[in-house]
């Protein structure tokens, strides 16, 4: 009997806890309801970023973006019926027994299978879609930047035939091209790369550096990687073929494969080369190596005549456009220093750079210079190379010509990076300072670089993005050979990047005198327990699959300024790392470490720390100690939860980076804290910030931000749930600011602030939710804005008439608006004289955008309008030729 009442007691109970859970979803239904509509919103909005971005930059969406998409329709179509339903339903009454309380569990039920179909879907977003990189289709071209022409009758004379090969030869798949370094092959693929011809008749033109350890996979990793499509990696030589070939289908294809220094059988290169469509061009060093890969057509490079080495060298040395006549005295001697380059072009046009001015100099000086190229050092040129010796004491004398030895320095450091590696100046700077190479990373600092451009010793490209001029620095491979010997001998430099080691190379070791080594992008696990390198100044390590750094590793380097072990899967820092006395540069970011311990990091001298991309918990007392401490960066710490209040006491801090970390600010300490928290008004102290990226949790106050003055960048992201109406007066008195970023700032209208800040060259607007105009805000009047983004606004109607008025916004390049639902127009007309220097308007998703101004043809440098076909098609304009010309992008 005992055992039936257990048994119905099992039965009710159970029915009870069922009844209890539907009441409870029932009682829940209208928060899940509200999550839905957000989860809704929110995967629209995912939709329209990506749209939006891919658009921008004229992309289709990749195969597995298109998948994505289509499959999100049908679950957002079905999730918006579902709270439809709801909606329809939500004001009846329910009492558990009848027919509505019935179709509300329904109406539950649906609405949690639609949140867990929407999870799905979003995970399956992060999984499937590459981690970094595009999430379209490769560019059509990919553009080289190029010098000035070519000298040689030699060169022109191929370029025509690369012309015949690649646009009506069909029998010429592979062409293959060899010579020495420097000779010229690069130059030459450019001219081919970048030809108008080639260009119309290619789809797509596919340009890789081949590195020295590259095998198919590695090829083909690169060529994923230049092209921007998501890389795996236990992708196999087939599986990545298949991604290829799907992408590449239906394509006239052009691949230029530079400086190969192994066979590589390029039928398994992802495509077929049998096919007429496709092509290769590969350059390499090495004869046989080119000759393994089956070329069908072979071009050894020659080298310039004497009477072309004399004309390149004389654009070298002579200041264009200048009209100068030589002594005869001297003119002999330069002629027989650019006969000493044996007609190498680089080693010419590096030589050509270091010569005295013509008239202001005596021709003791071109003797003595002379003199020095014919004395060869016997030990200068790697053996193993096919390099002549007399054509590295041109470039042994280019680089003993530079002005100062810290300029000299300055040169070898390029030879610390990957042969081939674009280097971003700003990271080379610090290393530069780090050493007291350089005196400041603001002013001037490109001055060094410029030299070295100017001499030929290296290569700069400038890239503008979000306002700012990004430097790209590459140094020609025989250029590096001579650089990583020089340093050897000279300085005492020990650099071996990018050689694949996968053990620490202990025999390299046996000279205790290295100054500096740089082992970064190798596949190095351990290090020695021992390292007893007393006049070590900077070590190198990042990029390697070190985990641990032994106690004993770090205990003898006295000396040590620069330490990068960035992107490395280390977790802890060893107590030996507080002996580091004179370290200036720690490069920590993208490591697994999430604790310093204050024992491990009481260093007073460091100047640069970076910890970005890292799990680090916390900011703990011990960085009070760090007074000289310049650079702080901490951008992406997804689990940092505290940082002291000690902060405030960096008074030398110049740049602090928390964008996008888990910490955000309040404007003061939030009272009930068991420990106070750094809040804004302690960021604020740090009187010398020129660069500040970081997140609010509360409003910012009047007189909080007055003492930035230096400021030079500023980002601030308001959480969502603060409400800032306006911006601080006392922001006026940042008069250095130039670049300007606010996101999720809730802010109907604000004084007259933004006139004062005239050194704005560039503002991003993101998420104003409740702006509605920006007459009043007086944008126009800054004199030296550049660019402007506005983003996100969704009650955003008009931009104001000061986009039309006659001598608004004067030096305005580029205007985007994205994703503005309200904006009807940009103004009702422009006159002459408004946006004078206007190139690009983009506008995307402004869907009520139906009518460009009147006037439009006032703008005299507008070069087009990028925006959604679709949505061109349908915009009025009173200009229809007008129109035409700016066809969108």
């Amino acid at each position: 009997m005992d055992s039936i009442s257990g048994r119905v007691k099992e039965i009710i109970s159970s029915r009870l806890q069922a009844i209890m859970k539907e009441i409870k979803h029932l009682t829940s239904v209208s928060n899940d309801a509200e999550r839905l509509r957000h989860e809704i919103d929110r995967v629209k909005g995912i939709v329209d970023h990506i749209n939006s971005g891919l658009s921008w930059k004229g992309r289709q969406p990749l195969a597995v973006v298109r998948q994505w998409v289509s499959t999100q329709e049908q679950i957002v179509k079905s999730a918006e019926e579902v709270f439809l339903q709801y909606e329809e339903n939500k004001n009846r009454r329910l009492c558990c027994c009848c027919p509505h309380c019935f179709v509300a569990k329904r109406s539950s039920r649906k609405i949690r299978n639609a949140l867990v179909e929407i999870d799905e879907l979003l995970k399956m977003k992060d999984s499937d879609f590459p981690k970094h990189g595009d999430l379209g289709e490769p560019p059509e071209t990919l553009l080289q930047a190029m010098g000035k022409e070519l000298v040689g009758k030699f060169l022109q004379e191929k370029l025509s035939e690369f012309e015949t090969w690649m646009l009506e030869d069909g029998s010429v798949r592979v062409v293959g091209v060899y010579g020495m370094p420097g000779v010229g092959k690069t130059s030459l693929l450019k001219q081919i790369n970048n030809n108008e011809k080639v260009l119309n008749f290619f789809k797509l033109v596919i340009w890789v550096t081949v590195s020295r350890e590259s095998d198919i996979s590695g090829l083909q990793r690169r060529i994923f990687e230049t092209i921007e499509l998501p890389w795996r990696s236990n992708f196999s030589i087939d599986e990545a073929a298949g991604v290829s070939r799907s992408v590449f289908k239906d394509r006239r294809l052009l691949f230029i494969l530079d400086d190969v220094r192994r066979s590589i059988d390029v039928s398994n290169l992802a495509i077929s080369v049998s096919e007429n469509t496709t092509k290769i061009v590969l350059t390499s060093r090495d004869k046989e190596v080119c000759k393994s890969m089956k070329p069908d057509r072979m071009i050894a490079m020659k080298h310039l005549t004497e009477e072309e080495g004399w004309e390149l060298f004389c654009k070298g040395a002579i200041v264009a456009g200048e009209d100068q006549s030589m002594d005869r005295e001297i003119e002999s001697l330069a002629r027989s220093i650019a006969k000493e380059c044996k007609g190498h072009p680089l080693t010419i046009k590096t030589l050509a750079r270091t010569m005295p001015q013509l008239h202001s100099s005596a021709p003791s000086e071109w003797e003595n210079i002379l003199k020095d190229l014919k004395a060869i050092d016997p030990q200068f040129y790697r053996i193993d190379e096919e390099i002549l010796r007399d054509l590295f004491q041109p470039l042994k004398h280019s680089y003993y010509a530079l002005e100062t030895d810290e300029l000299r320095l300055c040169f070898l450091y390029l030879a610390a990076y990957r042969e081939d590696e674009e280097i971003d100046a700003d990271q080379l700077i610090q290393l530069w300072l780090a050493e007291v190479l350089v005196k400041s990373r603001f002013e001037g600092r490109y001055s060094f670089l410029k030299i070295l451009a100017d001499r030929c010793l290296v290569g700069i490209e400038v890239k503008e993005e979000n306002g700012l001029d990004i430097w790209k620095v590459k140094i020609n491979d025989l250029l590096r050979d001579m650089a990583v010997h020089v340093a050897e001998i000279d300085q005492n430099s020990l650099f071996r990047a990018g050689q694949s080691l996968t053990q620490f190379p202990y025999s390299a070791f046996a000279n205790a005198q290295w100054v500096r080594i740089s082992l970064m992008h190798n596949c190095t696990s351990f290090l020695p327990d021992k390292f007893d390198f007393t006049k070590l100044v900077t070590l190198l390590l990042n990029s390697n699959t070190i985990e641990e750094i032994p106690e004993g590793f770090l205990q003898y380097l006295d000396m040590l300024r620069v330490l990068d072990l960035s992107n490395t899967p280390i977790k802890f820092l060893p107590k030996s790392f507080q002996q580091l006395n004179d370290l200036q540069y720690v490069q920590l970011s993208n490591t697994q470490i999430r604790v310093l311990h204050d024992q491990a990091f009481d260093l007073t001298s460091v100047q640069f720390l970076d910890l970005s991309f890292s799990p680090l918990i916390s900011i703990q007392s011990m960085i009070k100690e760090m007074r000289s401490l310049q650079i702080l960066k901490l951008a992406h710490c997804n689990d940092l939860e505290f940082v002291s209040p000690d902060i405030s006491q960096l008074t030398s801090l110049q740049e602090l980076d928390m964008w996008k970390t888990l910490f955000a600010f309040s404007w003061e300490f939030e009272k009930g804290e068991e420990i106070k928290k750094a809040s804004l008004q302690d960021v604020c102290k740090l009187r010398h910030l020129k660069r500040l990226r970081l997140a609010l949790n509360s409003p910012i106050e009047e007189r909080t931000v007055g003492n930035l003055v230096e400021l030079q960048e500023l980002w601030l992201l308001w959480m969502p749930q603060v409400c800032q109406t306006h911006l601080p007066t006392d922001m006026r008195a940042m008069h250095d600011l130039e670049r300007l970023h606010l996101y999720d700032c809730q802010i109907e209208g604000t004084p007259d602030l933004f006139s004062d800040l005239q050194n704005l060259n560039y503002i991003k607007l993101k998420s104003s939710q409740l702006l509605l105009t920006l007459s009043g805000l007086r944008f126009g009047r800054l004199s030296n804005l550049k660019e402007m983004e506005i983003e996100e606004c969704l009650l955003l109607k008009e931009l104001g008439e000061e986009f039309g008025t006659k001598g608004s916004f004067p030096k305005l390049r580029k205007l985007k608006l994205w994703m503005l639902p309200s904006l009807e127009s940009l103004s009702s007309s422009v006159e002459e004289g408004a946006l004078p220097m206007l190139q690009t308007l983009a506008i995307f998703h402004c869907i009520k955008f139906k009518v460009l101004p009147r006037g439009l043809d006032n703008l005299k440098f507008l070069e087009q309008i990028r925006g959604d076909m679709k949505w061109w098609k349908e915009i009025n304009c009173e200009d229809e030729e007008m129109k035409n010309h700016l066809q969108a992008k």
